[in-house]
Protein backbone atom coordinates (compact mmCIF):
# COMPACT_ATOMS: atom_id res chain seq x y z
CA UNK A 1 0.00 0.00 0.00
CA UNK A 2 1.20 3.12 -1.07
CA UNK A 3 1.77 6.29 1.54
CA UNK A 4 -0.88 7.97 -0.62
CA UNK A 5 -3.28 5.41 -0.35
CA UNK A 6 -2.99 5.06 3.13
CA UNK A 7 -3.49 8.79 3.61
CA UNK A 8 -6.86 8.68 2.06
CA UNK A 9 -8.25 5.52 3.97
CA UNK A 10 -7.02 7.66 7.00
CA UNK A 11 -9.08 10.95 5.85
CA UNK A 12 -12.24 8.65 5.18
CA UNK A 13 -12.03 7.24 9.08
CA UNK A 14 -11.90 10.37 10.15
CA UNK A 15 -14.63 11.60 8.33
CA UNK A 16 -16.94 8.61 9.06
CA UNK A 17 -15.89 9.33 12.72
CA UNK A 18 -16.55 12.82 12.26
CA UNK A 19 -20.12 12.07 11.12
CA UNK A 20 -21.03 9.30 13.81
CA UNK A 21 -20.42 12.24 16.28
CA UNK A 22 -22.30 14.75 14.36
CA UNK A 23 -24.99 12.01 14.30
CA UNK A 24 -24.75 11.28 18.17
CA UNK A 25 -24.53 14.69 18.63
CA UNK A 26 -27.66 15.47 16.85
CA UNK A 27 -29.42 12.67 18.34
CA UNK A 28 -28.63 13.89 21.88
CA UNK A 29 -30.31 17.77 20.76
CA UNK A 30 -33.24 15.95 19.89
CA UNK A 31 -33.65 14.63 22.53
CA UNK A 32 -32.73 16.82 24.86
CA UNK A 33 -35.21 18.99 22.57
CA UNK A 34 -38.12 16.97 23.31
CA UNK A 35 -37.02 16.34 26.92
CA UNK A 36 -37.46 20.52 27.36
CA UNK A 37 -40.44 20.32 25.24
CA UNK A 38 -42.46 17.81 27.45
CA UNK A 39 -40.99 19.79 30.36
CA UNK A 40 -42.03 22.55 29.83
CA UNK A 41 -45.57 21.02 28.37
CA UNK A 42 -45.26 19.33 31.99
CA UNK A 43 -44.72 22.34 34.01
CA UNK A 44 -47.32 24.59 32.04
CA UNK A 45 -49.56 22.10 32.67
CA UNK A 46 -48.95 22.22 36.31
CA UNK A 47 -49.43 25.51 36.47
CA UNK A 48 -52.77 25.19 34.63
CA UNK A 49 -53.89 22.86 37.06
CA UNK A 50 -52.67 25.27 40.41
CA UNK A 51 -54.25 28.47 38.93
CA UNK A 52 -57.31 28.90 41.00
CA UNK A 53 -59.70 31.28 39.55
CA UNK A 54 -62.68 33.12 40.79
CA UNK A 55 -65.67 35.56 38.89
CA UNK A 56 -65.25 39.32 40.23
CA UNK A 57 -68.11 40.94 41.54
CA UNK A 58 -69.22 44.25 42.88
CA UNK A 59 -69.57 44.91 46.62
CA UNK A 60 -68.02 47.34 49.55
CA UNK A 61 -65.44 47.65 52.10
CA UNK A 62 -66.35 49.54 55.70
CA UNK A 63 -63.80 49.55 57.98
CA UNK A 64 -65.28 49.66 61.43
CA UNK A 65 -63.68 49.74 64.64
CA UNK A 66 -65.52 47.82 67.92
CA UNK A 67 -65.42 49.02 71.16
CA UNK A 68 -67.20 50.90 74.39
CA UNK A 69 -68.07 53.93 75.88
CA UNK A 70 -69.77 55.61 78.94
CA UNK A 71 -72.36 57.64 78.51
CA UNK A 72 -72.42 61.09 80.93
CA UNK A 73 -75.50 62.93 80.50
CA UNK A 74 -77.15 65.25 83.02
CA UNK A 75 -79.46 63.20 85.49
CA UNK A 76 -82.10 64.01 88.25
CA UNK A 77 -82.66 61.59 90.94
CA UNK A 78 -86.43 61.41 92.03
CA UNK A 79 -86.18 60.62 95.74
CA UNK A 80 -89.31 59.09 97.91
CA UNK A 81 -90.16 61.69 100.43
CA UNK A 82 -91.59 58.88 102.70
CA UNK A 83 -91.44 55.19 103.44
CA UNK A 84 -94.10 53.47 101.50
CA UNK A 85 -95.64 51.80 98.19
CA UNK A 86 -94.45 53.54 95.12
CA UNK A 87 -97.08 53.01 92.18
CA UNK A 88 -95.99 54.29 88.89
CA UNK A 89 -98.27 55.80 86.50
CA UNK A 90 -96.44 56.87 83.47
CA UNK A 91 -94.02 54.16 81.98
CA UNK A 92 -89.91 53.82 81.22
CA UNK A 93 -88.92 55.99 78.78
CA UNK A 94 -91.50 58.22 78.36
CA UNK A 95 -90.86 62.21 78.02
CA UNK A 96 -92.29 64.27 80.90
CA UNK A 97 -92.66 68.11 81.67
CA UNK A 98 -91.94 69.69 84.70
CA UNK A 99 -94.57 69.08 87.52
CA UNK A 100 -95.32 65.69 85.84
CA UNK A 101 -96.96 62.77 88.23
CA UNK A 102 -94.75 59.93 87.82
CA UNK A 103 -96.46 57.70 90.08
CA UNK A 104 -97.93 57.64 93.82
CA UNK A 105 -96.61 56.84 96.72
CA UNK A 106 -99.05 55.27 99.43
CA UNK A 107 -97.25 55.58 103.11
CA UNK A 108 -98.87 55.05 106.48
CA UNK A 109 -100.47 58.14 108.79
CA UNK A 110 -102.54 58.57 111.65
CA UNK A 111 -104.09 61.48 109.61
CA UNK A 112 -106.28 59.34 107.89
CA UNK A 113 -108.80 56.61 108.88
CA UNK A 114 -107.75 53.90 106.91
CA UNK A 115 -103.96 54.80 108.39
CA UNK A 116 -102.52 55.37 104.66
CA UNK A 117 -101.75 58.56 103.18
CA UNK A 118 -101.21 59.05 99.36
CA UNK A 119 -98.54 61.09 98.26
CA UNK A 120 -98.04 61.89 94.05
CA UNK A 121 -94.42 61.66 93.36
CA UNK A 122 -93.91 64.63 90.01
CA UNK A 123 -91.07 65.47 88.29
CA UNK A 124 -88.84 68.24 89.45
CA UNK A 125 -87.35 68.86 86.20
CA UNK A 126 -88.23 67.88 82.32
CA UNK A 127 -86.62 65.22 80.43
CA UNK A 128 -87.17 61.38 79.69
CA UNK A 129 -87.98 59.09 82.47
CA UNK A 130 -85.40 55.86 83.45
CA UNK A 131 -86.22 53.51 85.86
CA UNK A 132 -82.72 52.20 85.90
CA UNK A 133 -79.93 53.68 88.38
CA UNK A 134 -76.62 52.84 89.12
CA UNK A 135 -75.09 55.28 91.86
CA UNK A 136 -73.08 57.21 89.01
CA UNK A 137 -75.85 59.85 88.48
CA UNK A 138 -74.63 62.15 90.60
CA UNK A 139 -70.89 61.72 89.78
CA UNK A 140 -70.61 61.30 85.77
CA UNK A 141 -71.89 64.46 84.89
CA UNK A 142 -71.56 67.06 82.40
CA UNK A 143 -70.26 69.80 84.74
CA UNK A 144 -67.75 67.19 86.35
CA UNK A 145 -65.76 66.36 83.57
CA UNK A 146 -62.77 67.94 84.71
CA UNK A 147 -62.95 67.21 88.44
CA UNK A 148 -63.74 63.32 87.96
CA UNK A 149 -61.93 60.29 87.89
CA UNK A 150 -63.96 58.11 85.71
CA UNK A 151 -64.13 54.51 86.81
CA UNK A 152 -63.09 51.39 84.81
CA UNK A 153 -65.03 49.85 82.29
CA UNK A 154 -65.11 46.70 83.72
CA UNK A 155 -66.97 48.26 87.24
CA UNK A 156 -69.69 49.74 85.54
CA UNK A 157 -73.01 47.99 84.53
CA UNK A 158 -74.56 48.67 81.25
CA UNK A 159 -78.03 49.96 82.60
CA UNK A 160 -77.88 49.69 86.46
CA UNK A 161 -80.58 48.05 89.07
CA UNK A 162 -84.42 48.56 87.76
CA UNK A 163 -86.80 50.45 90.10
CA UNK A 164 -89.97 48.44 89.96
CA UNK A 165 -92.95 49.15 92.46
CA UNK A 166 -93.46 47.90 95.88
CA UNK A 167 -91.52 48.91 99.02
CA UNK A 168 -89.28 51.48 99.33
CA UNK A 169 -87.47 53.56 102.06
CA UNK A 170 -87.41 57.29 102.51
CA UNK A 171 -85.00 59.03 100.49
CA UNK A 172 -84.39 56.30 98.39
CA UNK A 173 -84.54 57.18 94.70
CA UNK A 174 -87.50 55.76 92.85
CA UNK A 175 -87.21 57.43 89.24
CA UNK A 176 -84.83 59.44 87.79
CA UNK A 177 -85.48 62.06 84.89
CA UNK A 178 -82.98 62.28 82.06
CA UNK A 179 -82.33 65.69 80.44
CA UNK A 180 -82.27 65.30 76.75
CA UNK A 181 -81.65 68.66 76.08
CA UNK A 182 -78.15 68.84 77.53
CA UNK A 183 -75.21 67.74 75.51
CA UNK A 184 -74.84 63.52 75.86
CA UNK A 185 -71.17 62.91 76.46
CA UNK A 186 -68.90 59.39 75.31
CA UNK A 187 -66.32 58.72 76.77
CA UNK A 188 -63.80 55.47 76.28
CA UNK A 189 -60.66 54.36 75.53
CA UNK A 190 -59.25 52.51 72.72
CA UNK A 191 -56.04 50.41 71.32
CA UNK A 192 -52.62 52.37 70.63
CA UNK A 193 -53.31 51.80 66.25
CA UNK A 194 -57.15 52.47 66.62
CA UNK A 195 -56.94 55.59 68.15
CA UNK A 196 -54.28 56.68 65.66
CA UNK A 197 -56.46 56.14 62.91
CA UNK A 198 -59.40 58.31 64.48
CA UNK A 199 -56.65 61.13 65.61
CA UNK A 200 -55.49 61.21 62.16
CA UNK A 201 -59.32 62.14 60.47
CA UNK A 202 -59.53 65.51 59.47
CA UNK A 203 -63.41 65.52 59.46
CA UNK A 204 -65.27 67.32 62.38
CA UNK A 205 -67.41 64.35 63.06
CA UNK A 206 -67.52 60.79 63.34
CA UNK A 207 -70.23 58.10 62.40
CA UNK A 208 -70.88 55.33 65.22
CA UNK A 209 -72.94 52.40 64.60
CA UNK A 210 -75.01 51.29 67.60
CA UNK A 211 -77.80 48.85 67.37
CA UNK A 212 -78.03 49.20 63.59
CA UNK A 213 -78.64 52.90 64.01
CA UNK A 214 -76.01 55.62 62.56
CA UNK A 215 -75.01 58.14 65.66
CA UNK A 216 -72.90 61.86 64.43
CA UNK A 217 -70.87 62.81 67.11
CA UNK A 218 -68.35 65.28 67.27
CA UNK A 219 -64.77 64.92 68.79
CA UNK A 220 -64.34 67.04 72.29
CA UNK A 221 -61.19 65.73 73.46
CA UNK A 222 -58.45 63.02 72.47
CA UNK A 223 -56.62 61.63 75.29
CA UNK A 224 -52.95 60.94 73.58
CA UNK A 225 -51.61 59.59 76.80
CA UNK A 226 -51.19 55.78 78.16
CA UNK A 227 -55.22 55.69 77.84
CA UNK A 228 -55.33 56.34 74.56
CA UNK A 229 -58.73 58.29 75.09
CA UNK A 230 -61.86 59.83 73.44
CA UNK A 231 -64.58 62.09 74.47
CA UNK A 232 -66.99 62.50 72.24
CA UNK A 233 -70.41 64.57 72.25
CA UNK A 234 -73.53 62.97 70.62
CA UNK A 235 -75.84 64.68 68.11
CA UNK A 236 -78.37 63.28 66.27
CA UNK A 237 -78.99 59.78 69.06
CA UNK A 238 -82.12 57.89 69.54
CA UNK A 239 -83.66 58.13 72.65
CA UNK A 240 -82.99 54.52 73.65
CA UNK A 241 -79.51 55.08 74.05
CA UNK A 242 -80.03 57.23 77.22
CA UNK A 243 -81.09 54.50 79.25
CA UNK A 244 -77.47 52.97 79.23
CA UNK A 245 -74.57 53.66 81.06
CA UNK A 246 -72.39 51.55 79.53
CA UNK A 247 -72.81 50.86 75.55
CA UNK A 248 -70.99 48.82 72.38
CA UNK A 249 -70.63 50.50 69.14
CA UNK A 250 -68.36 51.24 66.28
CA UNK A 251 -66.41 53.79 64.83
CA UNK A 252 -67.57 53.77 61.05
CA UNK A 253 -64.15 55.16 59.26
CA UNK A 254 -65.60 54.86 56.04
CA UNK A 255 -67.00 52.98 52.80
CA UNK A 256 -65.09 52.50 49.45
CA UNK A 257 -67.61 50.77 46.56
CA UNK A 258 -66.27 48.64 43.61
CA UNK A 259 -65.36 45.25 42.12
CA UNK A 260 -63.87 43.07 44.86
CA UNK A 261 -60.97 41.25 44.65
CA UNK A 262 -58.66 39.22 46.72
CA UNK A 263 -55.22 42.06 47.64
CA UNK A 264 -53.27 38.08 47.04
CA UNK A 265 -54.07 38.47 43.44
CA UNK A 266 -52.85 41.85 42.94
CA UNK A 267 -49.70 41.93 40.63
CA UNK A 268 -47.69 44.98 40.10
CA UNK A 269 -45.64 44.98 36.69
CA UNK A 270 -43.28 47.99 36.37
CA UNK A 271 -45.02 50.69 37.95
CA UNK A 272 -48.46 49.85 37.39
CA UNK A 273 -50.64 46.95 39.99
CA UNK A 274 -52.73 44.40 37.73
CA UNK A 275 -53.88 41.29 37.94
CA UNK A 276 -54.37 37.98 35.81
CA UNK A 277 -58.02 38.26 33.69
CA UNK A 278 -58.90 35.34 31.68
CA UNK A 279 -60.35 36.55 28.44
CA UNK A 280 -61.34 34.16 25.53
CA UNK A 281 -59.51 31.57 27.39
CA UNK A 282 -55.81 33.16 27.55
CA UNK A 283 -54.67 34.62 30.35
CA UNK A 284 -53.76 38.91 30.34
CA UNK A 285 -52.59 40.85 32.96
CA UNK A 286 -54.40 44.65 33.06
CA UNK A 287 -53.87 47.58 34.51
CA UNK A 288 -56.10 48.36 37.55
CA UNK A 289 -56.25 51.31 39.98
CA UNK A 290 -57.12 50.17 43.69
CA UNK A 291 -59.17 52.54 45.28
CA UNK A 292 -58.14 50.53 48.95
CA UNK A 293 -58.08 47.92 51.05
CA UNK A 294 -59.08 46.09 53.95
CA UNK A 295 -58.88 42.64 55.59
CA UNK A 296 -57.57 40.78 52.92
CA UNK A 297 -59.64 43.19 49.86
CA UNK A 298 -59.29 45.06 47.50
CA UNK A 299 -61.33 47.56 45.98
CA UNK A 300 -60.29 48.19 42.28
CA UNK A 301 -61.64 49.89 38.93
CA UNK A 302 -59.68 49.84 35.42
CA UNK A 303 -60.85 50.29 31.85
CA UNK A 304 -60.42 46.24 31.27
CA UNK A 305 -62.55 44.73 33.90
CA UNK A 306 -66.07 44.46 34.67
CA UNK A 307 -68.33 42.48 36.79
CA UNK A 308 -68.20 38.70 36.04
CA UNK A 309 -64.98 37.96 34.20
CA UNK A 310 -62.44 35.47 35.85
CA UNK A 311 -59.41 36.67 37.59
CA UNK A 312 -56.55 34.54 38.96
CA UNK A 313 -56.48 34.93 42.96
CA UNK A 314 -52.78 33.07 43.05
CA UNK A 315 -50.86 34.84 40.22
CA UNK A 316 -47.62 33.20 40.55
CA UNK A 317 -48.66 30.14 38.68
CA UNK A 318 -49.79 32.58 35.88
CA UNK A 319 -48.26 33.72 32.42
CA UNK A 320 -49.12 35.98 29.87
CA UNK A 321 -50.86 33.74 26.89
CA UNK A 322 -51.65 30.86 28.91
CA UNK A 323 -54.75 28.64 27.65
CA UNK A 324 -57.32 27.76 30.14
Amino acid sequence: MTEESSTKTKRRRTRKTRLIKIKKLLFFLIILLVAIWFFLGLKSLIYRTLINVEIMQPGELTENISTEGILIKQEYLIKSPLKGTMKYSISDGQRVKVGTTLGVLEAPSMDTVSGVKQYAVKASVGGMLCNHVDGLETILMPGNLDGVEIPSMDKISNRGQALTEGNVEKGAPVAKVIDNLSPVFLFGTLKAEDYKKIEQRKEPELKLLWQNQTILARVEKLLNDETKGFLLVLKNYPDLILHNRRVKFQFSLGKMEGLLVKDESLVTQGNEEGLFIIWKGLVHWVPVKVKGRLGGQAVIEGADIQPGISYVINPRFAREGDKL
